[in-house]
């Protein structure tokens, strides 16, 4: 990023300009370099993750790993979703970028970048974020922080390592290989995610079904409980086979939805408990789900499937 004008940051460096800045980087790998956007991640959408995911896919056997500079804003999602389509991939995918930008006396953008190159000769496989002090599996992070330097964190598991005086990995998560899920980079963006809050009710939630939305991601309270007034919605959905996620609102949230009556009326009413996935994990995921088909059965099947390593704690039915 570069301060325009009026002094608002905008996209202007592009990867090039990055090993410039960084010529550090010349004495740790052998780096080819690929553009594929340059633009604000915030303006991040699904089908830029389909030609990341393509892009990576056509140059597996020429590279021994891949390090994507992304913007921090939708990063989480970004990782979480190339986790997904390369889910069987067994060379280090990492994702990095900086709080500040690279011309700053302060910036952060030269370690983070000096850090995941260092990370991706180490790793044999996975799709990680490095930033900061952290190494942390894509699918299980989240951005925390707007300012810190420590933008991300993985509330629900442990981070696989840590920088210090240079990168320690201390854990690796260890996946099962689906053979029966094909490579599929395609993603569904006709979703909603709504936080419920009290007061929300029925005629609030209705427009779902006049949107010809394809999934529903509801943040419940608690465990996953659902106001009773909202049952109805949920079986209406249910009638309509129109997949309904549930996920705790809570930042170390899983959803336990038999422990109350209003998380096991829900579950009854035909909602999916997402465990303890991230809303970045389950949002990419119900997307690309759905981009694969459309039949609820299968829809439910596959979500509740650990595909990669993206849910720890399932804990309903």
């Amino acid at each position: 990023m570069k301060r325009n004008k009026s002094g608002a940051l905008v996209p202007f460096y592009n990867a090039k300009d990055l090993l410039n800045f960084v010529p550090q980087l010349k004495q740790l790998a052998d780096i080819s370099v690929i553009q594929l956007a340059n633009i604000d991640s915030t303006n991040i959408e699904p089908k830029f993750w389909t030609i990341l995911a393509e892009t990576i896919k056509e140059n597996i056997d020429k590279y021994d790993s891949f390090v994507i500079t992304h913007g921090t804003d939708t990063m989480a999602y970004s990782a979480s979703a190339i986790s997904f389509t390369l889910h069987n991939i067994d060379k280090p995918i990492i994702f990095t970028g900086s709080q500040k930008q690279a011309t700053d006396i302060v910036s952060d953008a030269s370690n983070n970048l000096i850090n995941a190159v260092m990370v991706s000769s180490k790793l044999k496989s996975g799709i990680v974020i490095v930033f900061g002090t952290k190494i942390l599996q894509g699918n299980r992070a989240t951005k925390i922080s707007e300012s810190t330097l420590d933008a991300f964190d993985s509330p629900m598991v442990l981070p696989l390592g840590n920088i210090s005086l240079e990168p320690q990995i201390t854990s690796l998560y260890r996946l099962k290989t689906y053979k029966n899920i094909t490579f599929n980079t395609k993603f569904d963006p006709d979703i909603a995610v709504i936080k419920i809050i009290p007061g929300l009710s029925y005629k609030n939630l209705d427009f779902v079904f006049n949107e010809n939305l394809h999934g529903l991601i509801l943040e419940g309270f608690g465990p996953g409980n659902i106001p009773k007034i909202l049952i109805p919605f949920l079986k209406k959905a249910k009638t309509k086979e129109l997949p309904v996620i549930i996920l705790s609102q809570c930042k170390k949230g899983i959803t336990k939805m038999h422990l109350y009556e209003v998380g096991h009326a829900a579950l009854d009413a035909g909602a999916l408990p997402g465990g303890d996935m991230t809303i970045e994990a389950a949002s990419t995921k119900l997307m690309w789900i759905l981009a694969q088909t459309r039949d609820i059965k299968k829809i439910k099947k596959l979500f509740q499937t650990n595909i990669a390593g993206e849910v720890t704690i399932k804990n309903d039915k």
